[in-house]
Parts: structure tokens; sequence; C-alpha cells
């Protein structure tokens, strides 16, 4: 087993956490400003920043070229494309349905490999870890599904872009040079997104920012955006992309935890108890992965 594995691993577990006080920002972030210009906002801010960062740099200055700019146009289309639809989709349907409906990507993201990358089968024991996880994320979003509204055929699609944007990544990552540079340019697609949803979207108002609004639209813009997707590029040049989804799965846990310290949001016993299926999945599937890493 090699340490760059754990390494890697760490790395995306610093992502989730980022990503799950994501969700108290976003709260946040919403008082002030609508989906679509967080959404413009957040990411051209960081390709802004990233771009900044790399013409300065003297170490990373070269790897601000074609290569890497044509490299991540499709993840970053499927990044806007996720984080545009789930949000629209919490306009429509209520939190606990797209939480778990969003989680479906771990099982798309092995059939996506099969199916398109021609990669060797997922053993029955990932999938026994992902319905691990999914009945602790079931547990933790105290899941009462209903019909099938608007709101949820959004977030389902926004899990189908999400689980490409995972496998697209893990296809590319032995020739990404630069994860830093590939986020940077990654976030310029994303932005686009953004900017094609101007004309559809049908609720935009920016208000008196307070001072919460602020720290919201900050957080996502240098901590997930900036930071935390570069992270997740960087771990996926180790780890299987089969693996990350699952790692991905414990921003939930963390989610809950920032919006009890923060937001007033209660945890309770079955929340509990779904997080710690949630950190089981992840941490065995990880070993397992690992150990065929390892055997192969």
């Amino acid at each position: 087993m090699k340490n760059g594995n754990w390494t890697a691993a760490a790395e995306l577990l610093l992502a989730t956490s980022i990503w799950g006080f994501g969700f108290t920002a976003t709260i946040w972030a919403l008082r002030a400003f609508d989906t679509v210009t967080i959404t413009i906002g957040r990411f051209s801010i960081a390709f802004v920043i990233g771009a900044i960062i790399l013409m300065l740099s003297p170490g990373l200055r070269h790897h601000f070229n074609r290569r890497t700019f044509r490299m991540s146009l499709w993840p970053g289309i499927l990044l806007g494309l996720t984080l545009v639809l789930q949000t629209w989709g919490l306009e429509y349907t209520s939190a606990t349905n797209s939480s778990f409906i969003t989680t479906l990507y771990v099982v798309f993201v092995p059939l996506i490999e099969v199916a398109f990358l021609r990669k060797p089968k997922i053993g029955v024991f990932h999938f026994l870890w992902v319905a691990v996880a999914l009945i602790g994320t079931g547990l933790m979003v105290n899941l009462h599904l209903g019909h099938f509204s608007e709101g949820d055929m959004l977030t389902l699609a926004c899990s189908v872009t999400a689980g490409l944007q995972i496998v697209i990544i893990g296809r590319d990552s032995r020739q990404i040079e630069s994860p830093f540079a590939y986020n940077t340019f990654q976030s310029f697609w994303a932005s686009l997104i953004g900017l094609l949803f101007l004309p559809i979207y049908p609720q935009h108002y920016i208000r008196h920012a307070d001072w919460r609004a602020l720290v919201g639209v900050v957080s996502l813009t240098l901590g997930s955006t900036l930071f935390a997707f570069f992270l997740q590029v960087r771990a996926q040049k180790t780890l299987p992309a089969s693996i990350a989804s699952l790692l991905c799965l414990l921003e939930s846990p963390f989610a809950s935890l920032f919006a009890f310290f923060l937001i007033d949001e209660k945890i309770t016993g079955l929340q509990l108890v779904g997080g710690f299926l949630i950190f089981l999945s992840a941490l065995g599937a990880t070993m397992s992965g690992f150990a065929a890493q390892g055997n192969g």
C-alpha cells in the first residue's frame, strides 16, 4: 500500500470538509445573490485569481497553456452544469430529496467507467460499500421520497453530470501536469455555463449583503472552488474515480456538523448512525481499493 494513496485520500477528505461547509456558505450567500449570480461569480473570480497566481509563479507559469485549457473543457462544463442544476433543483424539491438523489453519482461513476471507458467490471464488494453509503445518506437526510417532481429531475441530471466529471478527471489524471492550472481553467469553463443560464433562469436578484452573505461568497470562491476542487483534481491523479466518488460522500456528514454549529440545524441519532455508515463505507472501499491496486 502506497503512502501516496493515503495522502490523496487525506487531501480529498479535506476537500469534502470544505464542501461540507459550502452547504452553510450557500445558504448565507443566497440571502443576497441568486443561484446563477453565485455560480458565475464564484467561478469567474476563482479563474481570475488562479490565472494571476499562475502568471506570477515561475514554477507554474508554463502550465498556463492551450493543452491544459483544452483538457479542462469538459470537466469544467460538467462542473458548471452540476452546480447550476443542483441549486436550481432545490427551488422545486426538498433539500432531503436533493441530498439523496445527488448521491446517486456513486452508482453512476463505476457504471460510466465500465460502459464508456471499457474498464474492468467493479467488484461486488464495491457495490456493497455503495449500498451501505446510500443507506447512510438516507439516514443522514431523514429520507422521505414522494412523487418525482421537476426539481428531482433537475437533481438527478446533476448527479449524472457530477459522475461524468469525476470519471473524466480520473481518465485524464495521468496527463494532468498541474492540478492547480487544470482547476483554474476548469473554473473558466464553469463560469461560462453560468452565463448560458442567464437568459433562462427566472429569479435574478442582488440584495444587501450582510457579513454572512459575504463570508459565504468568499468561502465558495476561495475555499470550495479554487482550493477544494484543486485538491480533488490532485487526489484523482492517485485515486480511482470509483473510490473518489465514495470519499466525496463524506461531504454530507460534514455539512450536517457545520449546519448544527452555525445555523442551528438539529442532528438526530439516526443521522449520527448515517454519518458513521458513510464513513465506514468510504474507509472500507478505500482500503479494499488500495489492496486491489497492491495486488495488481
